[in-house]
């Protein structure tokens, strides 16, 4: 084992055991648990330098992994900060609520009966679902942020409408010979398994299409960060000559300088054996000024607390490799518009839950832009300047009141750059036909632009840092 600055596995050892049961009989693999959660710290050798330590939170519910980052444990507050971090996430799942999914039928009433056998099941099997049931008339108010929405055979064939207003919960139609013989116990190993392989599915896709049409020779590092409502992720990608070598995603409460630097320092480390890193692109939240971040998110702080601090220089200089930094939304917008071959003048438009700003990034005429001072998209300098039905009451995680700000935003856009379509991710807002209707009040619809909803942001995200990083070093 590689001499560490301290022995970080003595130190977890001397650490008392609040509100987790530990494993530490393995010096390699370490295992702290909960009735809800278990938590994996693993050590992985990379001499001639420092081990790696990875901490990884996996939900026994539904196998969702709620914690996932690796470092160097070099530095001994660092460390100790992380552990703490890891813990307690570990200790505060037990207050998150259960896996909740909703059944439906024509009126409620079978599902009913359905939804009670379940929930006793799944009592019985020690798992933290809830199920309940609505009509089919109540299933597109009650069916949004659901685990899943189950369908009744008898109304399949309202599957596809229910599943396009839902935009990205899965919506499935339980099997005939389930629910004509009330099987609960075969409904939810059904269930978790259609979760498991669309799961996994979704993640063989991403992968499979994340460098599709890239032939660069290159070893480039790409990073995406964005905050979420209770969360901050930070996904990245080690690509090797048009192929995938490394994907993983840290989820944490919130996100500080020395984490992007856990990441690319293990991305350097495994880059080692085989060649170095040609590039590192970060895409980021906030405004990019000659390679200072104007960054005003909360639950993420990347800086080193001087006034003078400039992020790019401070990269270039620790990995000595060049750097590219982008606003994340003008990543997506550059990614979206590389993955189709139809609209030349595409704006994207990102609008988080919870968030009462989002941000804009615009391709015109193919080309990226980003403005003379990195603020094109930055939709924080007018989004208060305009009137609302309630502003005193804005309410951002309200659809009503969310539809009416990007209705403005967008016909901002139109009479300013006048795409051809507009991408919009935004959860709350699942049916584009609304946001149509809105924008009317303001916009002729002949005059509008294609509104397309995008569920993965991150996907997008990274593929635009890729292309970034190629069209300004290579």
């Amino acid at each position: 084992m590689a001499q560490d600055a301290f022995d970080f596995r003595s130190w977890i050892r001397d650490q008392p055991q609040r509100g987790f049961e530990a494993d530490l009989s393995d010096d390699d693999h370490f295992v702290l648990q909960t009735d809800w959660a278990i938590a994996q710290i693993n050590f992985y050798a990379m001499d001639p330098d420092p081990e790696v330590v990875e901490f990884n939170i996996e939900e026994k519910r539904s196998g969702e992994v709620r914690f996932f980052l690796h470092f160097h444990a070099v530095e001994r507050d660092h460390a100790v900060q992380l552990y703490h971090e890891m813990t307690d996430t570990l200790v505060q799942l037990r207050d998150q609520q259960s896996t909740e999914v909703l059944l439906c039928c024509t009126a409620g009433m079978t599902t009913s009966f359905f939804a009670d056998r379940l929930n006793q099941v799944a009592e019985a099997m020690g798992l933290d679902y809830t199920f309940s049931a609505v009509s089919v008339n109540e299933v597109y108010e009650n069916g949004q942020n659901k685990a899943a929405v189950l369908i009744a055979p008898q109304i399949s064939y309202q599957a596809d409408r229910v599943r396009a207003a839902l935009g990205n919960v899965p919506v499935l139609a339980i099997p005939t010979a389930i629910f004509a013989a009330y099987d609960a116990g075969g409904c939810v190993e059904w269930l978790r398994e259609e979760l498991r392989q669309r799961a996994q599915t979704a993640e063989e896709r991403a992968i499979e299409q994340a460098t599709q049409g890239f032939d660069s020779d290159k070893r480039i590092v790409v990073v995406a960060v964005h905050a979420a409502t209770k969360e901050v992720n930070l996904h990245y990608r080690l690509v090797d000559h048009g192929n995938v070598e490394q994907e993983r995603k840290v989820i944490k409460r919130w996100l500080t300088l020395d984490d992007i630097t856990d990441v690319i320092d293990t991305q350097v480390c495994i880059c080692k054996g085989g060649g170095t890193v040609d590039a590192i692109g970060i895409a980021l939240p906030g405004s990019l000024h000659n390679g200072r971040l104007d960054l005003k998110t909360r639950n993420v702080k990347l800086t080193d607390g001087t006034d003078d601090f400039v992020l790019a220089d401070y990269l270039r200089e620790r990995y000595a490799a060049p750097v590219v930094l982008c606003n994340n939304v003008n990543a997506a917008a550059l990614g979206w518009y590389a993955s189709q071959d139809e609209y030349e003048n595409v704006t994207f438009y990102s609008q988080a839950t919870g968030w009462a700003v989002g941000g804009q990034g615009h391709v015109v005429s193919g080309k990226l832009v980003e403005g003379a001072h990195g603020n094109a998209g930055e939709v924080k300098y007018v989004v208060d300047r305009f009137s609302y039905s309630h502003p005193l009451h804005y309410n951002p995680y309200d659809p009503s009141d969310v539809i009416e700000m990007v209705g403005q935003m967008i016909a901002m856009d139109c009479a300013t750059l006048d795409p051809e379509v507009v991408v919009l991710r935004c959860d709350l807002l699942q049916n584009m036909d609304e946001v149509a209707a809105e924008l009317e009040k303001y916009v002729p619809r002949e005059l509008q632009p294609k509104l397309v909803k995008v569920h993965d942001y991150n996907e997008c995200i990274l593929r635009g840092m890729l292309i970034d990083c190629i069209q300004k070093l290579f």
